[in-house]
């Protein structure tokens, strides 16, 4: 596939559960590569084992406990380059990266993440929740109750980082911090909202119809082998099974 026609598309890759630092080299490259338009926008989506980010805003205060308490519970913490302060990732929660063209596709800044929210809220629509914006903080919401995070960087206009979806992560885990100056009691779940489990797969459906919609192109789905292939121009970067853990 030459450079023309991969402007001509986007692609999709679910990698399924992978490492934080893995996916977040991932990221970095797929920027640079669709700096110089040889990639087009891409959306990652991933659940992560359980890790605490810190983003550029990120007090170190807002982690409650030691690193050795969260070592014990297998947690691990991460200084990134996103906006926002602290948040959690962990298994059951669908995380979404897209690496896109802000300028390509005559987006501001604040657009990208308004429609970011909006993929959420219809998402969440569908499911009979009935989810907004808060003024005063970015993410989604269920009155007080925040079910989703926001936190983005741009390179070049090229964005990365993203959101963070609880379908059925362990709350329990928000204890440990306080997200977003908030308290870990005001973080909940769509499990915990419908008060019956709910499945990823159909979540991820739904986010994507929803996603595309909102940011239209011909979306194409690539296995993570198959966008490791397409990205190793001119040297091997990654290896699937350093990725899938």
């Amino acid at each position: 596939m030459n450079t023309l026609d991969k402007l001509q598309e986007c692609w999709l890759v679910n990698l399924g559960q992978a490492k934080y630092l893995e996916v977040l080299d991932l990221q970095r490259r797929l920027v640079e590569l669709r700096q110089q338009n040889l990639v087009p926008d891409t959306l990652l989506l991933v659940e992560h084992e359980p890790v605490i980010t810190l983003g550029r805003l990120g007090r170190a205060d807002n982690i409650l406990s030691t690193a050795e308490e969260l070592a014990s519970q297998g947690i691990q913490i991460q200084r990134v380059e996103r906006g926002g302060d602290v948040t959690y990732h962990g298994p059951g929660q669908l995380v979404g990266y897209p690496i896109i063209h802000l300028t390509q596709r005559k987006l501001s800044l604040s657009t990208y993440v308004h429609m970011l929210e909006e993929t959420l809220i219809q998402t969440l629509e569908d499911f009979d929740i009935r989810a907004g914006h808060e003024p005063q903080h970015r993410g989604v919401w269920v009155e007080d109750l925040k079910v989703a995070a926001l936190g983005v960087a741009i390179r070049r206009w090229v964005s990365f980082h993203g959101f963070a979806l609880n379908v059925s992560p362990n709350l329990d885990h928000y204890c440990h911090i306080n997200p977003c100056d908030l308290g870990h009691e005001q973080v909940t779940s769509m499990a915990s909202l419908l008060g019956e489990p709910v499945s990823m797969a159909e979540v991820t459906s739904k986010l994507l119809s929803s996603f595309i919609e909102l940011l239209p192109g011909e979306w194409r789905t690539l296995s993570a082998d198959e966008l490791l292939r397409e990205i190793a121009i001119d040297e091997e970067i990654y290896h699937l099974r350093s990725i899938q853990g």
